[in-house]
């Protein structure tokens, strides 16, 4: 019988992390280079014409033309014809809108992500964007730095409000952590929330609550996927619902934001800030007013970025082989009837 051959892209450099998938029998692990622009990726997110392709390499040709299965944050366009055997795409990302213009998600092959397994790495994002809010930390390293002290009055967690847009793995991680802050908790799901729990949300309210949820919230946590129906769900009256003074965080995608009515909101002081690790278009442009906003905290897509973020991905695919293999349902596998 031959082997189930996977082809895995840029990560020769990290083989080692790979043990878990070479100790399986049945499988051959093949590195290969496939490396895009970040106009690329960005264009990808958008749904923008993208611009002229990379090259394609002999090598990779060669890999792909292999590959049963294809693995990697970056998937080249046309991989499909590129891998005519291919039956299983699987990415160690979290979201998938990095593979719009691949061709893989309209056809009929599986597709994976990690799903909510860095939720709670995220959650530890969130609350350290609060925190720094909250205790007005940039402030007080800005007056370290000329070595002032001067007293000022801070925030607390404590007995605030934070609305969760998305109740998946990331809102929900964020919800559990906000009881042991002392917090109360409303969640915006996609569906009927009707019969529905989650685990720290305190009040579950469907797509038709959101403007209530963030009339009443003092931070509101944006952690939808990315789909049709969630892009630029906070807009310009989303953002005037928003209670005064409220920070908005963003840990989902750029999409879901309007940038210009935020920056708007934000310059007008008619939300006290915002926190984003996520934007329109990364890497955020040089130009971009949010680099300026003094209430903005401004990362660069770090929320999920810690050494063990490629062995713990590498460990979920690696399980998932052996499912394949078995012919077991996979794990974190899209659902291409909800939209992502």
């Amino acid at each position: 019988m031959s082997p189930l051959t996977i082809v895995s892209l840029n990560t020769a450099q990290r083989d080692h992390i790979f043990a878990p998938v070479r100790a399986i029998d049945g499988v051959e692990l093949v590195h290969a280079d496939h490396r895009v622009s970040w106009e690329e990726i960005s264009a990808r997110r958008a749904e923008r014409t993208p611009p002229e392709p990379e090259p394609v390499a002999d090598e990779l040709r060669v890999a792909l033309a292999r590959a049963d299965v294809v693995f990697g944050f970056v998937i080249p366009r046309g991989v499909l014809t590129l891998a005519p055997h291919v039956r299983w795409i699987a990415t160690p990302a979290t979201g998938i809108d990095h593979l719009r213009g691949t061709g893989v998600l309209e056809a009929s092959i599986p597709v994976t992500t990690v799903g909510g397994l860095f939720g709670p790495i995220i959650a530890e994002h969130v609350f350290a964007v609060m925190l720094a809010f909250a205790k007005r930390l940039p402030h007080f390293a800005a007056q370290q730095r000329t070595r002032t002290w001067q007293m000022s009055r801070v925030a607390a967690l404590e007995s605030r409000t934070v609305g969760l847009v998305g109740v998946g793995a990331i809102g929900s991680a964020v919800a559990v952590r906000a009881k042991a802050f002392g917090m109360r908790t409303i969640g915006v799901g996609r569906s009927d929330p009707r019969g529905r729990s989650v685990a720290g949300v305190d009040r579950l309210v469907g797509r038709d609550g959101l403007g209530a949820l963030l009339a009443e919230s003092d931070w509101v946590v944006v952690a939808a996927a990315d789909t049709p129906e969630t892009r630029g769900m906070i807009g310009a009256a989303e953002l005037a619902a928003m209670k005064p003074g409220a920070v908005l965080v963003n840990v989902a995608r750029g999409s879901l934001v309007d940038e210009a009515a935020l920056v708007n909101a934000l310059r007008t002081g008619r939300i006290g800030g915002a926190a984003l690790d996520v934007f329109a278009s990364e890497p955020l442009p040089a130009e971009s007013q949010l680099w300026e906003l003094p209430n903005v905290l401004v990362t660069p897509h770090i929320a999920t970025n810690v050494p063990e973020y490629l062995a713990r991905a590498v460990e979920r695919f690696a399980a998932n082989v052996r499912r394949f293999l078995a012919g077991e349902p996979l794990l974190d596998q899209i659902d291409r009837r909800r939209g992502y």
